[in-house]
C-alpha cells in the first residue's frame, strides 16, 4: 500500500497541463477560491483510470500485447515531458496573466491527461479493476493522494504570488522536474524491459 501511494504521489507531483493550471489558479485567485479544483481533478482522473483499467482488465487475456503497448506509449509520454521541460523550461506560465480557465475546461483537460495511462499500466495492478473490494480500496488511496497534491500545487501558486521568491522560477522548477521525471522514466524502462525478458523466456 505504501509503495502504491508513494508512486502515485511522485507521478501526480510531476509538472504537466493539469498541475500548471492548478498553479496558475493559485496565483490568480488564491488558495481559498482555487482549491476545489483539486476535487475536479480527482473525479476526472478516477473516470479516466477506471475506463482504462476496466478495458485492460477485460482485454488482457485476449490481447496480451495490449498492456505492453499502453506501457510503451506511457514511457514515450514521460520522455517527451522530460525533454520539453528541460529544453523549454521558461514556457510553463507564458499565457496571459489575466487568463482564467473554466472548471469544465479544467475537467476535460485532466480527463485526457496521459498520467491516467501511466497509473493503470505501471502502478495499479490490472486485477484491481476486476474486483470491487480492491477497486474501492484503490479509490480511497487515490483520493487520499490526489486531493492533497492538487491543493499543494494551488498553495504553491498562492505562495509564489504573496512571497516573491526570486529563486523560485519556472526555469528552476521545470529543470528540476525534468531530472526527476528522467530518473522515474529510467526506473519504468528497467521494469518494462525486465517484464519483456521474462515474457520472452
Amino acid at each position: 500500500m505504501l509503495g502504491v501511494i508513494s508512486a502515485l504521489g511522485l507521478l501526480l507531483l510531476m509538472p504537466g497541463p493539469t498541475n500548471t493550471l492548478l498553479l496558475r489558479s493559485g496565483i490568480l485567485t488564491g488558495f481559498r477560491r482555487a482549491w476545489p479544483l483539486s476535487l475536479l481533478e480527482c473525479l476526472a482522473y478516477l473516470a479516466q483510470i477506471s475506463f482504462w483499467g476496466y478495458l485492460l482488465s477485460h482485454l488482457g487475456d485476449s490481447v496480451p500485447w495490449g498492456l505492453k503497448l499502453v506501457q510503451f506509449a506511457s514511457v514515450c509520454y514521460l520522455i517527451r515531458t522530460s525533454y520539453l521541460l528541460w529544453c523549454h523550461p521558461d514556457e510553463t506560465l507564458k499565457s496571459a496573466p489575466e487568463a482564467r480557465v473554466s472548471k469544465l475546461h479544467f475537467f476535460l483537460l485532466t480527463l485526457i491527461n496521459p498520467k491516467g495511462l501511466l497509473i493503470v499500466s505501471f502502478i495499479v495492478p490490472v486485477q484491481t479493476f476486476a474486483d470491487v473490494t480492491l477497486y474501492v480500496q484503490f479509490v480511497a488511496q487515490f483520493t487520499a493522494v490526489v486531493v492533497p497534491v492538487g491543493c499543494a500545487w494551488v498553495l504553491f501558486g498562492a505562495r509564489i504570488k504573496r512571497g516573491g521568491y526570486a529563486w523560485l522560477t519556472p526555469h528552476a522548477i521545470n529543470r528540476t522536474a525534468s531530472v526527476v521525471i528522467g530518473v522515474f522514466t529510467l526506473a519504468i524502462l528497467t521494469r518494462l524491459a525486465d517484464s519483456l525478458i521474462h515474457t520472452g523466456a
